[in-house]
């Protein structure tokens, strides 16, 4: 049972260590800066995707904008409030990290350490039953031991 467990935990780990986000290379029509711009930007219409690697028409006019406004000498700070202005914070890809999108950052740590805690109390749980068998196994032989012993001592007299 115990290696069941171990190879869980070794999938899990294995999985969280081979899933990737966006890719850190831009296409080769799209210039870095602008892509690690809308890199932090959401598709307004995609759904799990960013305005760096959906082909949707608002995203190619979103990188459009963001390249003239870089053109233009903008921060990437005044590009990303232009969006957060016209779109709201839904459009920032990764959730800012105070209020309520403080929640969606912690969440899954919160949930690992759930998830430890339980996997934790199941093994010392187990650990304590195989405890209590063995236990309760040795206590059943000494007292059948004792029980031969003093039929043996009686003689078979009944």
């Amino acid at each position: 049972m115990k290696r069941t467990v171990w190879a869980w935990v070794l999938v899990l780990t294995l999985g969280i260590a081979g899933a990737q986000t966006v890719g850190n290379e831009p296409p080769p029509d799209l210039s870095p800066e602008v892509f690690e711009i809308a890199k932090k930007l959401r598709c307004p219409v995609c759904r799990g995707e960013s305005a760096a690697e959906s082909n949707a028409g608002v995203t190619e006019e979103m990188r459009r904008q963001i390249a003239e406004m870089l053109a233009e000498g903008k921060t990437e700070d005044e590009i990303i409030q232009y969006f957060v202005d016209r779109y709201t914070e839904w459009i920032l890809y990764e959730p800012p990290k105070r209020g309520l999108g403080l929640v969606v950052w912690l969440a899954p740590v919160i949930g690992l350490g759930l998830f430890g805690f339980g996997l934790y109390s199941y093994m010392k749980a187990a650990a304590r039953r195989e405890a209590a068998a063995d236990a309760v196994g040795e206590e059943d032989l000494a007292r059948l031991e004792a029980e031969l012993a003093q039929d043996d001592g009686s003689g078979g007299q009944a």
